[in-house]
């Protein structure tokens, strides 16, 4: 069973940047009618590539894009509980994800709501994979600061040359 996605106030917030659907595009490469479905709230689950390149766009750290879209996302559980299962043939989201202090897929997936086979999903998945939601509530649960994981995981992220 699917997991519906949180709500998000990505419209209001790029309403209050003045930033159109057409300049994200040119800076980001997302497709325009993308970028208006992810304003309109018809496509809830944004992708956290999507939403780090769209931070750059905007000039405001990814931890204060993850607060102002997603005021009242919470864990599902406060709950933890502590264990280190490293593997190295992973990808570099399951390499962050194995690094948290407090890694356990059952943990997580307890605490953050998010199924136990969708993370197991993502520890073998590319990262741009990731929906933003998904990724903060793991932050959240991890103790990180908002905004960090999605800077280790695309660090390497730049936008486009303005025309």
């Amino acid at each position: 069973m699917k997991v519906e996605a949180p709500g998000n106030l990505l419209g209001p917030y790029l309403t209050k940047k003045e930033k159109d659907s057409v300049d994200i595009h040119e800076k980001t490469g997302i497709p325009i009618g993308s970028i208006r479905k992810m304003r309109s709230g018809e496509t809830r689950a944004i992708p956290a590539i999507e939403l780090y390149k769209i931070s750059l766009v905007t000039k405001d750290a990814i931890g204060v894009v993850l607060k102002e879209i997603y005021p009242v996302l919470k864990l599902a559980s406060n709950d933890k509980f502590i264990s280190n299962n490293i593997k190295s043939d992973t990808t570099d989201l399951g390499k962050v994800l194995f690094s948290l202090e407090d890694y356990n897929l059952d943990n997580l997936a307890h605490r953050t709501g998010i199924k136990r086979d969708r993370l197991h999903r993502l520890t073998k998945l590319d990262s741009t994979k990731v929906q933003s939601h998904e990724l903060y509530l793991i932050e959240i649960a991890s103790n990180k600061e908002p905004g960090e994981l999605f800077v280790k995981l695309f660090k390497n992220i730049k936008l486009s040359a303005s025309k």
